[in-house]
């Protein structure tokens, strides 16, 4: 992914979601989900690609901190560090759970220090193209210890909306065999949504 793609990108997140952050605050809406329910499956699926409890977790496009909501309410007891590309929501996140670590960060290899077992990364992908995620995935693999478990937008779901990337799972799956051949798709929990779990071949 070239600079220009990465600052479009950039500022394409801001316009779409800094007035979000400001008209909901926390709220799932300042995320853009449909529903509570359907941010939870997600996370749920998320982290069924491994034993989350006592792992480092890296949360990538962390928004306003929901997944910490989620990881309180299992009785999560691991280290965790969220980083978002919009500022808004990492300042959100902080004021929400002042003890966690988030972090408004531009480059994923900067949270290599971190040394996550799992990297997670949900709705990251909405505004992307297929380059785009490409490249994201395979920095995601590049810093993680053990695990990455991210999803997107499915083409084989139906009801596209304009302007949303929506990924074939095969070409998905196809690439993220190119970097490992432990591989896990799950297109179960949601008709328009899908889940990819990568492990590294002597973890998990």
């Amino acid at each position: 992914m070239n600079e220009e793609s990465t600052l479009n990108y950039k500022e394409k997140l801001r316009r779409h979601y800094v007035p979000l952050v400001a008209k909901y605050g926390d709220s799932f809406q300042s995320v853009d989900w449909g529903s509570i329910q359907g941010q939870q499956k997600r996370f749920r699926v998320l982290l069924e690609a491994m034993d989350f409890n006592n792992a480092r977790i890296l949360d990538v496009g962390c928004g306003v901190g929901h997944l910490v909501d989620y990881l309180k309410e299992h009785n999560y007891d691991g280290h965790y560090l969220g980083i978002d590309l919009v500022r808004e929501m990492t300042e959100t996140a902080a004021r929400r759970h002042p003890a966690w670590d988030f972090r408004f960060e531009t480059n994923i290899n900067n949270a290599e220090d971190f040394s996550p077992d799992i990297v997670v990364a949900s709705g990251l992908f909405t505004f992307a193209d297929e380059d785009m995620l490409k490249d994201v995935v395979q920095k995601l693999f590049a810093v993680t210890r053990n695990a990455v478990a991210f999803n997107s937008l499915s083409l084989w779901g139906g009801g596209m909306e304009p302007n949303e990337y929506n990924a074939d799972p095969v070409r998905v799956l196809e690439f993220c065999r190119s970097l490992t051949e432990r591989v896990v798709l799950r297109h179960d929990y949601l008709p328009h949504d899908f889940t990819i779990y990568l492990y590294k071949n002597d973890s998990v």
